[in-house]
């Protein structure tokens, strides 16, 4: 705790996340108070939170004036709405489609179940598959070079996507047993699963050389292409790849099957992936396997808005200050005296700890605008909106956290907390009723929330044990245990 408040930066922040989640916390039982006539005040006071959370984006202050602010501020709000384009495009164009795509069956069921099912089995999935492409170009990261990165890609992709394939089954075999589909509608849903494996490893290309046009350029060919043919399911995916391959163009002659990671590099990297990835993305798998997807779609992903778009800010915006501190960390260890490199870790982990903390407030301020937005337009949904926004705070927190704990090296820490986040949510799912009046999806989000929150305070431990005094961590640790 003496962490969260050892200087008035950390204070502020922490300050916010818990007037921000415990004001959500109340939201259920204030509309409750009025009755019908709660709508538009609780729509108007959502606006409060969001401003703040907007100036907070805006100016995070982690490191002091800027005297480029204007300049910087216009990159940030340009990189992260081309970051966000497939949270603002697909939540544009389903709306518009769905009642065209619901008019279609597959075998007996909707083809909006089919991609709904498909659409919370691809994040998650992503995760794992994109992870061992990530450690091939990691030494090529660093220098941006577009070139050496698309040749390296393209000698591995190929390979890799076929090793990927396993992933499929993993969601699928699951999906089955709950759902009692078809091998008709299964087949479709596998299908559709491959052409997102592909789809999603194509874009680590633009991610990795930080081409954040060429990122929504793919996004945007898939939901134009969602938006034109809607019940052609099979082509989005298939337009979005195909963005990425036309700007890869000289690199395709690099394809081929020869090169490939050892798959016990490749499974433990598979098997971390999707235990690191399951904390933001299991509860929507576990909820449609347990409710065979009839649960109300639009309160979940508006839950989830929160958690996406400050988990996106961090990776777009703070993340590359980490990356400076860290540089200067490592020049200063190279080069300077003891007193200057203890200068550099100092400053490390001060952007560090005041990036996940400004990350956790920017969450809770839009958790709260959320709630208010979702309760003032369906009431009777302001639980299960409430329980799994703040549900969805705590998984984007744990995450940032396991990342920043994987990011040093700690690769075991994260994968436990995984494992334990993804047992309690099926169990929470499964439980159902168990929670009195709080029965259903509010119930399970509710449960998986309070432990998630209890892993929080493990994570937030463990993380400053290792970030408190980052080169024993990153360069001594090892050499001291000879």
């Amino acid at each position: 705790m003496k962490s969260l408040f050892h200087d008035s930066y950390t204070r502020q922040m922490s300050l916010i996340v818990v007037v921000g989640l415990a004001l959500s916390a109340l939201v259920p039982a204030t509309v409750q108070l009025f009755p019908g006539s709660a709508g538009f005040p609780v729509l108007a006071a959502a606006a409060v939170p969001f401003l703040l959370a907007l100036a907070l984006i805006i100016k995070p202050g982690i490191a002091g004036p800027n005297s480029g602010a204007v300049a910087s501020t216009e990159r940030l709000g340009s990189a992260l709405l081309l970051y966000l384009s497939p949270v603002l495009l697909l939540n544009v164009v389903y709306p518009l489609v769905s009642p065209t795509m619901a008019a279609v069956d597959v075998d007996g069921v909707p083809l909006t179940l089919v991609v709904l099912a498909s659409s919370i089995t691809v994040p998650w999935m992503a995760q794992a598959a994109c992870l061992p492409i990530y450690r091939v170009l990691g030494d090529l990261m660093a220098e941006r070079n577009l070139e050496a990165i698309t040749r390296k890609f393209c000698r591995y992709w190929p390979m890799m996507f076929v090793q990927s394939l396993p992933l499929v089954a993993v969601f699928a075999v699951p999906m089955w047993l709950a759902s009692g589909w078809s091998a008709t509608v299964m087949l479709d849903y596998v299908v559709l699963c491959v052409l997102h494996l592909l789809f999603v490893q194509s874009l680590v290309l633009a991610n990795v050389a930080n081409r954040r046009g060429l990122w929504a350029a793919a996004w945007s060919g898939y939901a134009a292409a969602l938006f034109i043919a809607p019940t052609v399911w099979w082509l989005p995916p298939l337009v979005g790849t195909a963005t990425q391959l036309l700007a890869m163009r000289s690199g395709l002659r690099h394809l081929g099957f020869t090169q490939r990671l050892g798959m016990r590099v490749f499974g433990l990297d598979l098997v971390r992936g999707l235990l690191m990835g399951a904390v933001l993305w299991a509860d929507k798998f576990a909820l449609f396997l347990v409710t065979k997807g009839d649960f109300n779609v639009v309160a979940v992903f508006a839950a989830m808005l929160p958690a996406v778009v400050a988990y996106n800010y961090y990776f777009v915006h703070l993340a590359p200050g980490v990356d400076r501190a860290l540089n200067g960390l490592h020049r200063d260890i190279a080069e300077a005296p003891i007193s200057a490199l203890k200068g550099s870790s100092r400053r490390l982990s001060r952007v560090v700890d005041r990036s996940v903390l400004l990350t956790g407030a920017i969450a809770a301020l839009l958790a709260l605008s959320v709630s208010l937005v979702m309760s003032g337009v369906d009431p009777q949904q302001s639980l299960l909106a409430v329980t799994a926004t703040l549900a969805s705070w705590a998984f984007m927190v744990l995450t940032l956290l396991s990342y920043e704990l994987d990011f040093i090296g700690e690769k075991t820490t994260p994968q436990i907390i995984g494992a334990v986040h993804l047992a309690v949510c099926v169990l929470a799912f499964a439980a159902g009723g168990l929670l009195g009046p709080l029965t259903g999806a509010a119930g399970g989000y509710l449960l998986l929330g309070a432990v998630d929150f209890v892993l929080i305070g493990i994570a937030w431990t463990l993380y400053k044990r290792h970030w408190s005094q980052p080169e024993y961590t990153l360069f001594w640790r090892h050499a001291t245990t000879w």
